[in-house]
């Protein structure tokens, strides 16, 4: 069992997930980071790729599909066995569908895989995971990645490209990372309330908006930022091991300052 600093990134072999393990191994060279992908031939190019850039945090390369759930379960055996705690879960993994033509069938199904993707296996990876980040000693903390379409309140006030069946997922994002938090929160107020820490340490619920950026996801938009700055929020949220960040908050980092988004 390992009681150092353990990062779990899902979709981490390319894009923001690559980028996140770029900054964030780079800052951090004794801190373990799981590269979780689900290919696991590309995860482990892409741990070459982050070797051969000179990052000497260690990597171990994960299979995980988070809409398998035989994965899912399989992943946390494996960081149970392996590690014994997790201090940090990004749930990174995320997909756009587009809707290749206007029929409601069509409809439907690109908003379902997006829902099970962006939505439903978030919830599940977070809670198979959840024994794990409460044995941390590090202020666990799962890191939720968003999209400014996930703020209700920026996409009624501000002139943002719109794609509702995406951005309704996000929102929905958002709503689990609330609702996590607040669940977390009423048990580790019984927890204090008994004069115990049942359960284990108190976890911290964010999401993070990267903001556009010019990665594979978004066909390099030519708008879009470098995903390295799109890894900055996240970065410094895995840092925060002396619990800066207020947990249940939606941030974002621009122009080197941390910000909170309105939900």
């Amino acid at each position: 069992m390992s009681s150092n600093k353990i990062v779990l990134v899902t979709g981490a072999n390319r894009g923001l997930g690559y980028a996140i393990l770029q900054v964030a191994g780079a800052r951090n060279p004794s801190t373990t980071f799981i590269l979780a992908s689900r290919d696991l031939a590309a995860g482990q190019q892409a741990k070459t790729a982050l070797e051969q850039e000179g990052i000497q945090a260690k990597i171990d390369v994960l299979k995980l599909d988070v809409t398998n759930d035989d994965e899912v379960l399989a992943a946390v055996q494996h960081v149970a066995t392996k590690y014994g705690h997790l201090d940090v879960l990004v749930n990174n993994a995320g997909i756009i569908s587009v809707i290749p033509d206007r029929t409601l069938p069509t409809l439907r199904r690109c908003m379902n895989d997006m829902l099970n993707v962006n939505v439903t296996s978030v919830g599940i990876v977070t809670t198979g995971f959840t024994p794990l980040l409460q044995q941390s000693t590090h202020k666990p903390r799962v890191i939720n990645i968003t999209s400014g379409l996930g703020s209700i309140a920026n996409t009624l006030a501000k002139p943002i490209t719109r794609y509702p069946p995406y951005g309704v997922s996000k929102v929905a994002l958002n709503g689990v990372t609330a609702h996590m938090q607040s669940i977390e929160n009423d048990r580790a107020a019984k927890a204090g309330e008994a004069g115990g820490a049942e359960g284990g340490a108190h976890i911290r619920f964010f999401s993070v908006a990267p903001g556009l950026l010019k990665t594979a996801f978004t066909n390099f938009n030519e708008n879009g930022l470098d995903a390295k700055e799109g890894a900055e929020a996240v970065a410094r949220l895995i840092a925060d091991d002396e619990g800066k960040f207020v947990g249940g908050a939606q941030l974002e980092c621009v122009g080197g300052e941390m910000k909170t988004v309105p939900w």
